[in-house]
């Protein structure tokens, strides 16, 4: 794409992921185009998330961010179709000269869902959590009211602010989800629980 900036989609597997990267449209330092997708799809629906990203490269995207929630991709059949997935798209360049396509993907995962990323405003955990359940359990020392619903995304508006408005901050979560990618790379556990988060605002400029 052309105008004077970058064209970037990031790719989310639901509504939170929608949600908060509308709300952090304003927060982009760089020239960006920032296009969120939500596939309106279950997390293990692999097949769906490869058409997304085909489509964004077709559109001629010059980056491309898909936001991973590594609670339902890593057993049985999904982990396999994940990881031929990750192998063939993840930190990868697409050119397509003819098309004027150049594209770079990247995959961004986080263990267990995104939840945990609005921990990291708050708190450093790298525990297990057994279902999304904990996780939200987890979070609500800190956002009493959180729900994954579409009514309560609306009514909170900027997903970002509501976390700022409870006592988080967002330098804390860049921190923490720094942290928690290197202790992952440090250990043979596949239990810990990390976000990688801090990689897609840096791509967006967002680094405070």
């Amino acid at each position: 794409m052309t105008g004077g900036y970058k064209a970037i989609t990031v790719i989310g597997e639901g509504i939170t992921e929608k949600y908060y990267i509308e709300s952090l449209r304003s927060l982009a330092k760089n020239n960006f185009q920032i296009t969120p997708q939500e596939l309106g799809i279950k997390a293990s629906n692999l097949a769906d998330l490869e058409k997304a990203i085909s489509k964004a490269i077709d559109k001629g995207y010059d980056e491309i961010y898909c936001l991973i929630d590594m609670d339902s991709k890593e057993n049985g059949a999904s982990s396999s179709k994940y990881k031929t997935l990750k192998e063939k798209y993840h930190d990868r360049r697409i050119v397509k000269k003819k098309k004027g396509i150049d594209c770079y993907i990247r995959f961004i995962e986080t263990k267990r869902c995104t939840e945990l990323w609005f921990i990291y405003y708050f708190d450093y955990v790298t525990r297990h959590f057994a279902s999304y359940k904990e996780v939200e359990t987890y979070l609500h020392k800190y956002v009493a009211d959180y729900e994954k619903h579409d009514r309560y995304f609306k009514s909170v508006k900027d997903l970002h602010k509501k976390m700022l408005s409870c006592g988080g901050v967002l330098k804390r979560a860049l921190e923490n989800a720094r942290k928690s990618v290197s202790a992952r790379d440090q250990t043979d556990s596949t239990d810990m629980s990390y976000s990688e988060m801090h990689y897609l605002l840096h791509a967006l400029g967002i680094e405070e």
